[in-house]
């Protein structure tokens, strides 16, 4: 049996990713110790825990708004693909989830991958935005407007939505010159990143539908600070808001590091380490909360996506459906 080309570095690059997230959970765990980890899990207040479920409950309800206005989905249908996708994410290792709702939308509701692609970069540009917001406004009341991390949020807050067309651009421009001559698969690459590139360009001609999708994110963000908020006073770490907003938009940051064996594990917690650490908080009980805090997390989320995986029914790829870019 021979080994494909590029096979063996393919999965040498793998384990070394995964090693990297391994050595940074180890390294968190060892700062933390595992026993301040199991004391924070079993010493939760239910309620706490209740309440996280509840908001998260209503965080992927907003999640399902923004997604069935952008793709012209029914609610429901754009409730259980969107729930299922973030479930993905949080257990399929170097953000190699992110696929999944590309694919969950061709299978469900019929939408082409390559358009179905080119909404997931829409929905993490408008994201990052709303974390740039939120994590800017958190900062500048914590450390002054004058802080450094300040102009990294305005960073966030500025550049996803207005840059990614113009990549997509070049990216279709790179795509005509270089793979279309190269024959049959050139050419089915090359027509998938134009209909991505129509997707976004058509999202960005339409301002009034962006300004929606972005308040509906603000608020998926807003509900997401506020369950690390009760889960961490459930915990016994009533720390101000505003400091877990900025502790835990480093904790997002840090989960953009395509590495990892478990979803965001590992590298999750180290930025969380880093981001409440520079809050004053001592670092073997910021790197404790960080994983009591992604367990209970991931424990819910996985949850809601088995409950939505049950409504999935694989039919919508079988439908005829206009989708929301042209496809020639």
């Amino acid at each position: 049996m021979t080994t494909e080309p590029g096979a063996r570095p393919a999965r040498r690059g793998r384990l070394l990713r995964g090693g990297i997230a391994l050595a940074l959970l180890a390294g968190v765990l060892a700062v933390a110790g595992l026993h301040r980890v199991v004391e924070l899990l079993v010493s939760t207040d239910p309620r706490g825990v209740v309440l996280l479920t509840v908001i998260y409950g209503l965080v992927t309800l907003l999640r399902a708004l923004r997604l069935a206005l952008l793709a012209r989905l029914p609610l429901g249908r754009s409730w259980a693909v969107g729930t299922a996708a973030q479930a993905t994410v949080q257990v399929v290792p170097a953000r190699l989830g992110e696929l999944a709702l590309p694919a969950l939308l061709w299978r469900e509701a019929g939408v082409p991958l390559s358009t179905g692609a080119g909404l997931t970069l829409a929905l993490r540009a408008l994201d990052m935005t709303a974390l740039g917001a939120w994590a800017g406004g958190a900062v500048a009341l914590t450390w002054g407007t004058r802080h450094p991390a300040v102009l990294g949020a305005a960073v966030l807050l500025v550049l996803p939505l207005p840059l990614l067309p113009l990549l997509a651009r070049l990216a279709d421009g790179l795509a005509t010159r270089l793979l279309a001559p190269r024959g049959r698969r050139g050419r089915r690459w090359t027509r998938s990143l134009r209909r991505m590139r129509r997707t976004l360009e058509e999202l960005r001609s339409r301002p009034a539908l962006l300004a929606a999708a972005l308040a509906l994110t603000l608020l998926t963000w807003a509900g997401i600070w506020s369950s690390v908020w009760v889960l961490l006073r459930a915990m016994g770490h009533p720390w101000p808001f505003g400091q877990v907003v900025v502790g835990t938009a480093s904790a997002t940051v840090a989960t953009l590091v395509p590495v990892g064996v478990l979803g965001t594990f590992g590298t999750m917690e180290t930025g969380w380490t880093a981001g409440f650490a520079a809050l004053g908080v001592p670092v073997e009980v910021a790197a404790a909360s960080g994983v009591a805090v992604h367990l209970w997390s991931l424990l819910v989320t996985v949850a809601y996506g088995a409950i939505a995986m049950t409504l999935l029914d694989g039919s919508g790829h079988r439908a005829e459906r206009t989708p929301p870019a042209s496809n020639s």
